[in-house]
């Protein structure tokens, strides 16, 4: 009887779990979350951000921003979607890798940057950058002898990596040279700015950081009331939220400046920020005012600045040379100092136009790739006709190659682009190490790469992260074979360097799916997730939701619990149009179901996209798992069924995967359901396929054994029911009970008849080995 007791008490705690747990989850926990992969995420809420405290205990290092609706975060990869479905989420996107942008050369002479853009010109007209607000966004701030800060900020907490602790030294370099002290071996530009340094970059992670912390060190410098934003960093993807921030930035009169990037051989477009039409981008010259091989070509180029062997402090008390972009962007900012401190009633707009106004031209007539406007300068340019009065006598034979970008670092020390000022007639331009020695300096910093993520991680849950290294210390620099041709022909170079790269990076025509292994899925900082708004009861989507998608990546269009009865989706003509050109595929996400659709999908004009449930009588949906949906693609009116790439279906029903349902399509031909896909991820099952139609999830022994029923029932014989034995009520009994344990009928759940088998299996056990016979 005690063991009866224990076995009836036990049958019971399973009962009562059963009703509660899937029966895969009785006996053991869920530990998906201790080994489950994170990402980092940026969400961008609607209005009101919530707290902390009410976020998923899974959620790591949250942050929130004050001045925009906007937490970062760090959350298992299955939470994404999760996150997505909140009604006051507007969108998400991946937190990528920010990088400084710096190479490495010898140093020539000290102060030959300086007399290039004019500083000494502004010091005799006694301006110096005085109440000029500056922070500086980098690596760190080492509290060098030679320079002086008002301030600074550490987005980490000072307790655990302070804004004085600079561990590469990129950041002390980048504030030397806009502020170091007057008469010092590297004397600053604006010595006399109000300087703050902010610390975006933590020592664990050396040159790479996030673009949430960039983020946070925006916030900061805006609510700080800076005049001018340094930013000498770069990412490769655009990000939606710092775009806002710099707009933010731009409505309250601030300046923000950032580096063009470094080109390599993984690395031909421009870095973000720069790239964002409300800062200045900026590119390097060298000592002869010549592009420096490696800087960046772009359209976005606006200013260009000494960016090649420039001297400034560095973290032990001395003086270091660096190059880069990253040296040139203080340089632009240094002259936007001085221009602020002798015009302090102009606005920051003012300023930038004027600086453009002001720029020496170097390249082609107007803006161009390689110097954008110009060379920035702190005075206005001398007019043309002044030039030929002085240089005929000292360089009669220069003259001819006016062109600014063609000849000048590849040849010999004398060549000059034409329309230089006085500054470039110092005699120490003609010693060794200046063009000439250039033209064998080899760039040794490559951090342009960025970590790339599988970033469709609600679409192809099947690729890991995979970092993406792209540093390249071997790529000799050989500016003579670059500068041989006009400029022109140079930026067509590389404009067919980026060509050739681009097939490369492109996804295959097919959507990124689970068992494609041809298709590579779009980085994570690709994908941008976001809440759609509701017109007449269609889901609509905003034109800057695709701008902020890269090209060959993915717009998932979250619907939450809000929107779950909008089953239609509408595009406009010239939507299509950006999604094909980009190459953007979509996700349509619902808490029941994913559909991609690649770009290769959609043809020209208006498009209505539908995901809604069937209208037309189907067999067996009795026994379906959810929804039976009708998907269709619409255009211009005309409703499309077959397409040249694949899409991609994933359904969401209960233990899907438990229960080994499958994916069924419905044909309209055979009016039968054939199967479509029996593979699961993220606990759905998918299907791949070519044609629109209408999709359901069955359990393939149920539909077996309905089909084998209306079989039977078309096969049986119409004759009448003999009469049953006083026995049928036992067989009926015994029928009932095999139907009752057998795991695949429909009349219970399989937990249900788990249970059952549970509890004749413990008091079978306790019968035989209960110690008494019965």
């Amino acid at each position: 009887m005690k063991h009866i007791k224990r076995g009836a008490v036990g049958t019971l705690l399973i009962f009562l779990l059963s009703t509660v747990l899937p029966a895969g989850q009785i006996f053991a926990e869920d530990d998906r979350t201790d080994n489950e992969d994170y990402i980092e995420i940026i969400v961008r809420y609607e209005e009101t951000v919530p707290d902390e405290a009410s976020l998923d205990p899974r959620f790591k290092n949250i942050e929130t921003m004050d001045v925009l609706p906007i937490q970062t975060m760090s959350v298992p990869v299955s939470a994404v979607k999760e996150v997505s479905l909140q009604e006051n989420v507007r969108r998400i996107t991946y937190n990528q890798e920010v990088e400084t942008s710096q190479s490495t050369y010898d140093v020539s002479i000290d102060d030959w940057n300086q007399d290039m853009i004019g500083t000494f010109d502004a010091w005799e007209d006694g301006y110096t950058g005085q109440n000029v607000n500056v922070a500086v966004l980098d690596t760190g701030f080492y509290q060098h002898p030679e320079i002086t800060y008002a301030g600074g900020y550490s987005i980490f907490g000072e307790d655990d990596d302070p804004w004085t602790n600079d561990h590469s030294g990129h950041g002390t370099h980048v504030a030397g040279i806009l502020g170091a002290e007057q008469g010092t071996r590297a004397q600053g530009i604006a010595p006399d700015i109000d300087l703050y340094g902010v610390k975006v970059y933590h020592e664990d992670n050396g040159g790479k950081t996030r673009v949430g912390n960039l983020l946070s060190g925006l916030e900061w410098a805006i609510q700080n009331e800076s005049d001018i934003i340094v930013i000498s960093s770069g990412y490769a993807e655009p990000n939606n939220e710092v775009h806002e921030m710099i707009q933010l930035a731009a409505s309250q009169g601030i300046l923000t400046i950032a580096a063009s990037g470094n080109m390599t051989e993984d690395n031909a477009s421009i870095d973000y920020p720069a790239a964002h039409p409300e800062v200045i981008a900026v590119s390097g010259v060298n000592q002869s005012q010549a592009h420096v091989s490696d800087s960046m070509l772009a359209s976005e180029n606006e200013l260009a600045a000494p960016g090649q062997n420039i001297l400034s402090l560095s973290t032990d008390g001395s003086h270091v040379p660096m190059s880069g972009t990253s040296q040139a962007v203080p340089h632009v900012a240094g002259v936007a100092a001085l221009l602020m401190d002798k015009y302090p009633n102009e606005s920051a707009s003012a300023i930038r136009q004027r600086m453009t106004d002001q720029a020496l031209d170097l390249g082609e007539t107007g803006r161009d790739v390689i110097y954008g406007y110009g060379l920035v300068q702190y005075a206005e340019q001398i007019p043309d006709e002044t030039v030929p009065e002085e240089e005929p006598t000292e360089e009669p034979s220069e003259e001819e190659p006016a062109p600014g970008d063609e000849g000048t670092a590849g040849g010999t020390d004398e060549e000059t682009p034409g329309g230089n000022t006085d500054n470039t007639d110092d005699p120490n331009e003609s010693e060794e190490g200046t063009a000439p020695e250039s033209d064998n300096e080899t760039p040794v910093e490559g951090e342009t790469g960025s970590e790339e993520i599988d970033g469709s991680q609600q679409e192809d849950s099947t690729e890991d992260p995979a970092p993406e290294e792209t540093a390249d210390e071997d790529s000799s620099e050989t500016e003579e074979t670059a500068e041989e041709e006009p400029a022109d022909n140079e930026d067509t170079e590389s404009k067919e360097e980026i060509d050739e790269d681009e097939p490369a990076d492109s996804s295959d025509d097919e959507a990124p799916a689970e068992d494609s292994e041809e298709t590579e899925a779009p980085e994570p900082q690709r994908t941008v997730w976001i809440r759609p708004s509701e017109t007449n009861g269609v889901a609509t989507i905003a034109e800057e939701d695709i701008q902020a998608v890269a090209e060959n990546g993915v717009l998932a269009v979250s619907f939450d619990a809000s929107l779950g009865h909008i089953d239609r989706i509408s595009l406009s003509s010239d939507q299509i149009q950006t999604l094909k050109e980009k190459n953007v595929a979509l996700l349509v996400a619902r808490v029941d179901l994913e559909w991609v659709i690649p770009a290769s999908n959609l043809s020209e004009g208006n498009a209505l996209l539908t995901f809604e449930p069937t209208r037309q009588a189907v067999t067996f949906e009795e026994i379906t798992k959810g929804k039976i949906l009708t998907f269709g693609i619409e255009q211009e009116g005309q409703q499309l069924a077959s397409f040249p790439s694949h899409m991609t279906y994933r359904f969401f029903t209960p233990a899907a995967e438990y229960n080994q349902d499958n994916l069924y399509q419905w044909n309209e031909t055979d009016e039968s359901w054939e199967l479509l896909g029996d593979a699961y991820t993220k606990g759905g099952v998918v299907g791949v396929t070519t044609e629109t139609s209408t999709l359901a999830v069955f359990n393939p022994e149920e539909l077996a054994s309905a089909r084998a029923d209306a079989e039977a029932e078309k096969e049986a014989p119409a004759v009448s029911e003999p009469e049953q034995p006083e026995t049928e009520p036992v067989e009926t009994e015994e029928e009932d009970e095999s139907a009752f344990l057998d795991g695949n009928s429909s009349g219970l759940p399989v937990v249900l008849s788990s249970v059952v088998v549970v509890i004749l299996s413990v008091s079978g056990g306790f019968y035989f080995f209960g110690g008494k016979a019965k």
